[in-house]
């Protein structure tokens, strides 16, 4: 590939997909970073418009809530394919560019192929972010700022097609859990966990500790606490710390998927044959509650 295009949503997962994509393709290849702030109605417009005019062979999203959005409505756009929440890209011995996207619950990892793709018609891909090392890169990129550009001459509608979404302000949202993306040592809880106070007491353990605190999709789903931006695993956040332990987690695929790269996996569950332990390097078969007091200095085990 002699193009590729990135969509820099204003966080780190832009540099890490021109990380992984300098890597793959080295210096003989053109980056791109187009940068929209924006909501998704004028983002995809915006993405549709430049693609149109650079014709990249490739184009590298991040999968946020954002990202999750403009990729496939993307694809539909440009009749193209849009392989979600990939956890690798590589190229094959015949110089084909394969995705690598978790299947059944992360149990195996599918090959994603996108006949057809080339210029003007990219293959598009999201990634998590943190599936992809972060680094400080002198790789030469082309910056296309449409805030900027819209105003010299693009010809780009920036109310959107129907203007029916607009940006009327932005708060940054505040997590006490830490930066789990950049944590060397992270708490999660699972649903063995029991309760909304005891994910709060997780949440007290990260700050404590100078850690992050992450949860599982049940943890999410019975509104205990935290959001999906809090939530590790293949339809979450991919993590990579020094250090994991694991609270009344059971081990479901799609969250092992999440971890595998921590250097030490720890897990408390109070169910001796608990899925998780295969995958941990040190375990403790306790409830999990009682280890959480006991580490904030309330109660001994």
């Amino acid at each position: 590939m002699k193009k590729i295009m990135i969509f820099d949503q204003g966080n780190p997962v832009c540099r890490q997909l021109l990380e992984k994509a300098g890597s793959l393709f080295g210096d003989g290849a053109e980056y791109i970073m187009v940068r929209v702030r924006e909501n998704h109605n004028v983002a995809i417009e915006a993405l549709e418009h430049v693609i149109g005019e650079e014709r990249p062979e490739l184009v590298l999203i991040g999968a946020t809530a954002l990202g999750e959005e403009v990729a496939p409505a993307l694809g539909v756009r440009l009749g193209t394919g849009a392989a979600a929440h990939c956890v690798d890209i590589k190229i094959c011995e015949d110089g084909k560019t394969a995705f690598m996207v978790p299947a059944f619950g992360g149990k195996v990892i599918g090959e994603i192929f996108i006949p057809d793709a080339g210029p003007g018609r990219p293959a598009i891909a999201t990634v998590k972010p943190g599936t992809f090392e972060e680094r400080e890169s002198k790789r030469k990129c082309r910056i296309i700022d449409i805030d900027h550009e819209i105003t010299k001459g693009m010809n780009f509608p920036a109310a959107g097609r129907g203007g029916s979404f607009s940006l009327t302000g932005r708060e940054r949202r505040k997590h006490s859990a830490g930066d789990l993306s950049k944590a060397q040592l992270i708490f999660c809880g699972g649903y063995g966990t029991g309760s909304r106070e005891n994910w709060q007491k997780i949440e007290k353990l990260a700050e404590k500790f100078g850690g992050a605190a992450g949860c599982t999709r049940p943890v999410v789903d019975m509104g205990w606490g935290p959001d999906e931006d809090s939530m590790i695993g293949t339809s979450g956040r991919t993590v990579k710390p020094k250090v994991y332990i694991g609270f009344g987690i059971s081990g479901a695929a799609h969250h092992i998927c999440g971890i595998k790269d921590a250097d030490i996996i720890i897990s408390i569950n109070n169910d001796k044959n608990a899925e998780v332990f295969a995958a941990s390097d040190y375990t403790g078969v306790f409830d999990a509650e009682a280890v959480i007091d006991a580490l904030l200095g309330e109660e001994n085990i």
